[in-house]
């Protein structure tokens, strides 16, 4: 459009011709009505104070709204862009001149409101804390059950989200919403696991939604709502959320096809995907192998499960790739049934559990390394360890001495000493590996004090870990009366390693 037409077009509005006369937007509807005394309304004003008035509709202001290009609402933020009144509200919607407000204001009363182009900025320097930055599309977020309101920027390489969360107590609901910064028209799926002290996990899906619900009050018409007894219950959640989100970015055919795929091998119970046998109830749902002995009865329909199995849906599963069981924490392998369980037990991204007694911390090997340097550092090692213990009379119970926990070899090893009745025993388990132990053996020395010359020397592979009536079968053990040929006033000194196996 030509300056002159712009200066038309600026003049009208000057003069409010194409402004309804009640609430003074653009007439930008139809129909347009022309009331007595008024002037021209837009119909949503005419409707709720004038319906009963003396009006017609003022069909030559609507020709002549429609064939008007209109300039931006936000041109005093520096916008000079005109367009038709049918793509002024989508402009307007991705306009970088448009203001935005701080959402942070409900948190920690941010009262900062500026362009869409300076938000991030914004966002990065007041509130850093408040922003996850992640790759894979994948990110963790523990949130506590004394927390009300979480509100955090996501960032990764081609995104920026906002997720809003909310805990209602009086409902007994978690809610939250992800939602779009600049709504450019981005579609994005995402899937999230909620998980607490178990393996076990409930899953939710949903789709980015625009960044006006972010400023809003979370309930069941806005925002994914989970039950927080199901948590309680179901993940053994107590006083943390641990919340893994997975943005779906892909737009290609083949790989949505196959996300629908998928979709039908779902298991109802658990989530994972079902691979052959798979199980199904008088009614013809279907059940994982691993959920149908832990139930009796349907969870879908209450019918009564039997030994039938699905014998079709198993023979889909000779086309399917099953995407790893560790994708939503960043693994992209897809391989057949047979193969997909063959490479999870090696995966590089299978979580790690805090190695440390009661500890319920998991995450990637990083992570766990992280974690015990700065949460358990007391029982942090780099290299073997020399003690010192008195070699005492029978003991009952299974007691245990000293535990350590080695970082070498880029692997996370457990050491454990312990006495049982009139023997003391080692061991080395490996965290987190299932096929790497036969590269490692620990070795235990048994160190005359006085002597130190004279040893006892006993070595074995590294175990996978286990649990503790499994390891107890397979430490390396010296009774008492062998211990005591080493000992100094009844103390006797050993030392634990770990070293590479030949």
């Amino acid at each position: 459009m030509s300056n002159t037409s712009n200066s038309v077009v600026d003049t009208l509005l000057k003069k409010n011709i194409l402004q309804c006369g009640l609430c003074k937007k653009l007439l930008l509807s139809t129909p347009v009505m022309l009331v007595e005394e008024v002037g021209n309304t837009c119909i949503s004003c005419f409707r709720e104070n004038f319906i009963n008035s003396k009006s017609l509709q003022n069909t030559a202001i609507e020709e002549l709204v429609s064939s008007l290009n209109y300039p931006c609402r936000y041109r005093e933020n520096g916008c000079e862009y005109y367009c038709s009144s049918s793509d002024l509200l989508y402009h307007e919607d991705i306009c970088i001149f448009r203001s935005k407000r701080c959402p942070m204001w409900s948190v920690c009363n941010c009262t900062w409101e500026g362009f869409l182009t300076e938000f991030v900025g914004h966002f990065l320097n007041y509130h850093g804390e408040h922003v996850i930055k992640f790759d894979c599309n994948l990110f963790y977020l523990d949130v506590s059950m004394a927390e009300e309101e979480v509100i955090k920027l996501l960032v990764t390489k081609n995104i920026i989200l906002l997720l809003k969360m909310q805990l209602s107590i009086e409902k007994n609901k978690l809610y939250y919403v992800v939602c779009h910064v600049k709504d450019d028209g981005t579609t994005y799926d995402y899937s999230v696991k909620h998980k607490g002290n178990s393996d076990s996990y409930i899953k939710t899906r949903s789709t980015v939604v625009e960044s006006k619900y972010i400023y809003r009050d979370l309930d069941e018409s806005i925002a994914v709502s989970v039950d927080l007894l199901s948590l309680q219950q179901t993940v053994k959640v107590a006083n943390r959320i641990t919340n893994i989100f997975k943005i779906k970015t892909f737009d290609a055919p083949a790989h949505y096809l196959e996300e629908r795929m998928l979709q039908f091998f779902e298991c109802p119970v658990c989530k994972s995907f079902m691979k052959p046998p798979i199980y199904q109830c008088q009614s013809g749902h279907s059940i994982c192998n691993s959920c149908k002995p832990r139930l009796e009865k349907c969870p879908t329909c209450r019918a009564p499960f039997g030994m039938t199995r699905n014998y079709s849906l198993e023979g889909l599963t000779v086309g399917v790739s099953y995407p790893c069981t560790f994708h939503d924490l960043g693994c992209m392998m897809s391989l057949s049934p047979a193969d997909i369980a063959k490479h999870e037990a090696v995966c590089p991204y299978k979580p790690y559990n805090c190695p440390v007694h009661l500890c319920t911390m998991t995450g990637s090997q990083d992570v766990i390394v992280t974690h015990l340097q700065e949460f358990h550092s007391e029982h942090v090692i780099f290299e073997g360890y020399t003690e010192t213990f008195r070699l005492e009379a029978y003991h009952p119970l299974n007691q245990i001495v000293d535990r350590k926990i080695l970082l070498a070899y880029d692997h996370i090893f457990r050491l454990t000493c312990r006495r049982w009745g009139d023997s003391y025993m080692w061991a080395s388990e490996i965290i987190g590996v299932q096929n790497d132990t036969k590269s490692f053996v620990y070795e235990v020395s048994i160190i005359d004090i006085k002597k130190p010359e004279k040893r006892l020397i006993r070595t074995d592979y590294c175990l996978k870990e286990m649990i503790e009536d499994e390891l107890l079968k397979k430490c390396v053990a010296l009774p008492n009366r062998i211990l005591s040929s080493y000992s100094n006033n009844g103390m006797v000194q050993f030392h634990f390693r770990v070293k590479k196996g030949m």
